[in-house]
């Protein structure tokens, strides 16, 4: 027995031990057997008596890691074998794996992982364990060689003593994900065979369709040629659509979302480029949108999957108009008269081809049932053909299961509640990130100004600050402060001498919030004072003191003191000066504290736009995850523009904002 360390940080380590799906852990043991050029891998589930998974067996009939290469292998990530090859070490065929990095994803499903390896040696085969442990992740335990009993080669990992249930590896649907992961090497070695919880995966009987596309070539930014292949499969059964990023031999090491509408089609794409192998052996490539080289060429990707789904939609149009022509139900007659009816007939087509399936009585119903029905969303069409377009592609393209959810849902409410929700949290997402836009983007931090521009579009969007506050005071003085604070308690005092700092003068405060959301006891009050400053401004120790004196001028006035309200400060902006910032850091009290009295009424806080906009997300990530809605730079600006024109820097104005940049 020995014990080997991989010389690498135990974080980086532990970042590799994560993967986004379980599948993907099991994936890449089976992409260990193959690159050991095995003809058969196995996946065996072992389950309890309650039908949990209590371990999981990926088995091979590959060559063996002999004991030679075991510390080479174990040791040192990236150090084995593979990588300074491209191929199976019979030559047979092409390596997926060579930076030794899957066999540390299958402490992402148990705690224990072992390996037990059989190889050839002088005639006969020699075999030993290699045993590793989640809590000391890059420690492996190497047992010693003995004659194997058996009398073929190969390797069995065996992942034990499992993190969680795990039910996403059970199934049709995770036989359905393999089969996706590997149909295309399977295709590329016919002779291969893997075989996931007893059942074999069969590519080509699970296939509707494949396609093949040569993409059109991209720049790199260092000025080389991109070259990427597109590949289509459409599947017989449903399945969630992905798109696999892969090397130029067809490998995967990643999905990410299609992005595109296609309804009624059951589809996985593969991406294949020398782009994602790089970008693979440096860990960015979970980053996807991040890397300007890939992200030009899945651009060009999506565009060919839209351009296909569109060609494969009409053929699929015309086979179901041919049906209804014959049976004499179609709402047009002879050949289109003009480009006008030729392409409203088009979007007519794409459109009805979709009744059949959400309405389930349509295809058993009679001539004259049928005749209405097209005729009715001929009418649709051409009073508002956007409008009922999107209909039918967005909001009838749903499963059985959620078509019941939205029928509940909708005798619980009413649909315009449900879209003006959805359309609030839409437009705060848009907002967020038009912020980031706002305050971070170097032209736009350089002209925005505070209160002409700045302080006007965030009056409209007070939540940032907290759901419990409303506007109560904008751009005034810390006399209609006063005026307000009466006003909330029910007073009605005539204010003679105005409210003044220590030094005489007055002061324009930029917002002032009360809470909307009651406190415990009926007669507390609460309010929130913000001094917004322009983004290229830090709060350094002058806008510090300027809230100060605010803050003071307030509590210390005889007319606002009782002991049933509490004031809150802050002072917002891009960044505070390290002055502040240290002052701001004390050990007893929260970090971002200025100042806090001892009845705890007043508090002074310094806050930056980044912390404020995280913390927003943060409450909107349920949403925006239920919602499916991520808003982006060019949706952003759309919404700044169409609500606050008059109040935006002259660089948002510009047609041409590709430039513009959000700090993430």
């Amino acid at each position: 027995m020995k014990t080997v360390n991989v010389k690498v940080r135990q974080d980086h380590l532990e970042s590799l031990s994560r993967v986004k799906k379980p599948i993907l852990a099991i994936a890449e043991l089976v992409w260990n057997g193959l690159d050991a050029n095995a003809n058969e891998v196995q996946i065996v589930l072992n389950r309890n008596r309650l039908g949990g998974i209590d371990s999981v067996v990926v088995k091979d009939d590959g060559h063996g890691l002999p004991d030679g290469e075991a510390v080479a292998a174990f040791e040192n990530l990236g150090g084995s074998w593979k990588r300074n090859t491209r191929s199976t070490k019979e030559g047979k065929r092409l390596l997926h794996g060579r930076a030794g990095k899957g066999r540390f994803r299958a402490f992402s499903l148990g705690k224990i992982v072992e390996w037990k390896t059989r190889y050839k040696s002088n005639g006969g085969i020699l075999t030993y364990e290699i045993i590793g442990f989640s809590d000391k992740i890059g420690e492996f335990q190497i047992g010693d060689l003995a004659p194997s009993k058996r009398r073929k080669t190969g390797t069995e990992v065996e992942v034990r003593e499992m993190k969680k249930r795990f039910t996403s590896i059970v199934g049709s649907e995770a036989i359905q994900e393999i089969t996706e992961h590997f149909s295309l090497y399977m295709s590329l070695y016919p002779t291969v065979r893997i075989k996931y919880d007893g059942i074999y995966i069969d590519p080509k009987e699970a296939m509707e369709s494949k396609v093949e596309y040569k993409l059109p070539e991209v720049q790199s930014e260092s000025g080389e040629t991109i070259s990427a292949n597109l590949t289509i499969i459409e599947w017989k059964n449903q399945t969630e659509r992905k798109l696999y990023l892969c090397d130029s031999n067809g490998f995967t090491y990643h999905d990410v979302s299609p992005r595109i509408q296609a309804p009624g089609f059951n589809f996985t794409a593969y991406l294949k480029t020398d782009v994602v192998r790089r970008l693979d052996e440096t860990a960015l490539l979970i980053f996807e949108d991040w890397n300007p080289d890939l992200k030009n060429v899945l651009d060009v990707t999506r565009k060919s999957l839209r351009e296909h789904f569109k060609q494969r939609s009409a053929e699929a149009a015309a086979k179901v108009v041919a049906g209804w022509k014959k049976e004499k139900v179609y709402p047009y007659e002879g050949e289109p008269q003009d480009i006008v009816e030729e392409t409203e007939r088009q979007v007519f087509d794409l459109c009805a081809i979709d009744l059949p399936k959400y309405l389930p009585d349509f295809e058993q119903a009679d001539t004259k049932s049928k005749t209405l029905s097209l005729r009715l969303l001929r009418h649709a069409l051409q009073t508002s053909p956007t409008t009922a377009r999107r209909i039918l592609s967005e909001v009838l393209d749903l499963p059985s299961d959620k078509q019941e959810e939205f029928a509940e849902l909708l005798e619980r409410t009413s649909l315009e509640a449900v879209i003006s929700a959805s359309k609030v949290i839409a437009d705060r997402l848009d907002f967020l990130k038009g912020l980031e836009i706002l305050v971070f983007d170097p032209q736009s931090k350089e002209q925005l100004l505070e209160r002409r521009q700045l302080q006007r579009i965030i009056a409209d969007h007070t939540w940032v600050f907290g759901e419990e506050f409303n506007l109560t005071v904008a751009d005034q003085s810390l006399t209609e402060v006063l005026r307000k604070h009466l006003e909330s308690r029910g007073q009605e005092i005539e204010i003679d001498e105005p409210v003044t700092r220590e030094n005489g003068s007055g002061g324009i405060v930029d917002l002032m919030l009360s809470r909307r959301v009651p406190l415990p006891r009926a007669e507390e009050r609460e309010h929130l004072i913000i001094e917004i400053k322009r983004p290229k401004q830090k709060i350094d120790a002058k806008a510090a003191a300027q809230i100060r004196e605010y803050a003071f001028a307030i509590v210390e006035d005889e007319r606002f003191r009782d002991s049933i309200t509490r004031w809150t400060f802050w002072a917002v902006s891009d960044d505070v000066s390290d002055t502040v910032r240290k002052e701001a850091k004390q050990e007893y009290r929260p970090e971002g504290v200025l100042y806090k009295d001892d009845e705890g009424r007043t508090t002074i806080w310094v806050k930056t736009w980044g912390q404020l906009i995280n913390e927003s997300k943060a409450r909107l990530s349920f949403f925006q995850e239920t919602l499916r809605y991520t808003a982006r730079n060019e949706s952003a600006i759309a919404y700044l523009r169409k609500e606050y024109e008059k109040y935006l820097p002259r660089c948002l104005l510009e047609e041409n904002t590709s430039r513009v940049q959000a700090r993430t």
